[in-house]
């Protein structure tokens, strides 16, 4: 640091000055807006800041516009999150039943890693499934009148009525554009699960549909480990190979291989 060629970064040394109004004036010099290189980081990671701030001010105009329903004709904002609240119930999926998920990991293997854990994937699921199916009919409750508007139910009515995740589901879930696509991946990631269940593994898996994606690459080395004798698992790696075929065309299993 001590070194007259010292600096760190292009324009950013050490000021080698007597008073106080030099330090000053050096450090006018120096750009309004430093760039993330100056603090040893990636380029985008400016692009991220400069997201994260538009995505703040956004939400802040959200939140701060006027929540009461207008005076106008057209629909209020609770008969239009009502509204959205039944359509959502309505496609919601069923819950799992505790007794026809065990008695079909026993039949799969429940000691198998893999139906571990596609069982610890489903109660993530079931969980996500149990908290939106609550909190959606005790909103359209509250917004009949029936029990009184919980801060729960207020910020899932701000939300819901914004096309936004309430807190409380993306607490317990994943995160998303807007509360559609959010839905939307709900229903397909519970549909892997529910095929995967009851009508046994699939060929193809979403990874990203996964609530812990790392966990599933250890189940599977695990499999492939215990399923050949003398094989450890600190031995057995992953490899990518890119496919032309789409995910209708896969009709296999991968093979297992010695390198």
């Amino acid at each position: 640091m001590f070194e007259s060629t010292f600096c760190f970064y292009t324009g950013y040394k050490i000021p080698v000055c007597k008073t106080l109004d030099q330090y000053h004036d050096y450090i006018s010099t120096l750009p309004s807006m430093d760039s993330p290189e100056v603090f040893g980081l990636h380029p985008n990671a400016d692009i991220t800041y400069q997201s994260n701030t538009a995505a703040d001010v956004l939400d802040t105009i959200t939140n701060i516009q006027p929540k009461e329903s207008g005076g106008g004709v057209g629909e209020t904002r609770e008969a239009i999150v009502y509204r959205l609240a039944e359509d959502m119930l309505e496609k919601l999926p069923p819950d799992y039943i505790p007794h026809e998920v065990k008695a079909r990991l026993i039949k799969m293997g429940h000691l198998n890693s893999m139906n571990i854990f596609l069982r610890q994937e489903i109660d993530r699921m079931q969980k996500v499934i149990k908290i939106v199916r609550n909190s959606l009919s005790d909103l359209k409750l509250a917004i009949e009148g029936t029990i009184i508007m919980s801060e729960n139910l207020r910020d899932a009515l701000d939300n819901m009525y914004d096309a936004r995740i309430p807190q409380l589901w993306k607490r317990v879930s994943w995160d998303s554009s807007t509360l559609g696509f959010w839905f939307t991946e709900l229903l397909e990631r519970n549909n892997q699960f529910r095929v995967w269940i009851f009508e046994g593994r699939p060929y193809v898996f979403w990874m990203t549909g996964f609530f812990n994606p790392q966990g599933f690459l250890t189940a599977m080395r695990q499999e492939v480990t215990r399923a050949h004798k003398g094989w450890a698992l600190d031995t057995v790696t992953i490899h990518n190979e890119v496919l032309k075929q789409v995910r209708e065309e896969i009709t296999a299993a991968p093979v297992v291989r010695m390198i």
